[in-house]
């Protein structure tokens, strides 16, 4: 009588395994391993993806002078806006981002003004903008606030 091989046999291999338990196995090893090297959950959202640096920000065509630094991230259809000053002091706010089909409007959000606390010239708690300039390597959209000030976000990708 022929001794059923488990996976806890200490001459265990895939290959003595019975009626394809073998290919099963590792098959469901490698869709783990895919699963787990997933880095954009709920799918691929272009260029988006990570974390940008804001360049420059201009307001009526004037460069503006902002304190420290800010970081733009995208991740599904959430947006984290973060200031970073001074002695690594880091602000941060969450909100919502979604696109245009076409790709050249974008609306980003913070639908609980009580936790916005980002100061950033031209952002507010609804914002719609138009996208100028896209590349994997740099961003550009413009924003019209409601007093008529066009601002202009400059944005370079992170590594």
């Amino acid at each position: 009588m022929m001794k059923k091989t488990t996976l806890y046999d200490s001459n265990y291999s895939p290959s003595n395994l019975r009626g394809g338990q073998g290919a099963l196995i590792t098959i469901i090893c490698a869709i783990m391993l895919l699963l787990g090297a997933c880095t954009r959950n709920h799918g691929d959202i272009g260029i988006w993806f990570g974390t940008w640096h804001v360049e420059q920000i201009t307001a009526g065509g004037t460069p503006v002078n902002v304190e420290g630094d800010y970081f733009f991230q995208f991740q599904n259809k959430v947006f984290r806006v973060s200031q970073v000053y001074g002695h690594e002091q880091l602000v941060e706010s969450f909100g919502t981002w979604d696109e245009s089909e076409d790709n050249n409007e974008m609306t980003i959000s913070f639908p609980d003004p009580a936790v916005y606390y980002i100061v950033m010239p031209g952002l507010e708690v609804n914002n719609e903008f138009t996208v100028t300039r896209t590349s994997s390597k740099e961003v550009s959209f413009t924003k019209t606030n409601q007093d008529g000030t066009v601002f202009v976000y400059r944005l370079k990708k992170q590594p």
